[in-house]
């Protein structure tokens, strides 16, 4: 399930340092959408092929680690956060 994650968003330390703007906070939390629903299905239909909840819990529970997780970079940027198109980002010539 950590993969629908690291497949749409990228690392924790790259949002706390370049989520500079409301629309990349909302691509960010676009993409945390997307990748909750799809742990959520993959999470209820191995509970359906097993016959349990336990899958089910343990994928909310899994979900909501990488939720916090990614919020708190989008809610606590690095001081230097700029756009990742400012020129001080670039490799000197």
């Amino acid at each position: 399930m950590p993969n629908f994650y690291s497949g749409l968003l990228p690392s924790k330390m790259t949002i706390s340092r370049f989520a500079h703007s409301d629309f990349d906070r909302m691509r960010l939390r676009q993409g945390i959408a997307v990748a909750t629903a799809m742990g959520i299905a993959e999470s209820v239909a191995i509970g359906f092929m097993f016959d349990s909840w336990i899958p089910v819990i343990a994928g909310l529970a899994v979900v909501g680690v990488l939720i916090w997780q990614y919020e708190d970079a989008i809610a606590n940027p690095h001081p230097e956060n700029m756009p990742i198109s400012d020129e001080r980002n670039q490799n000197a010539a």
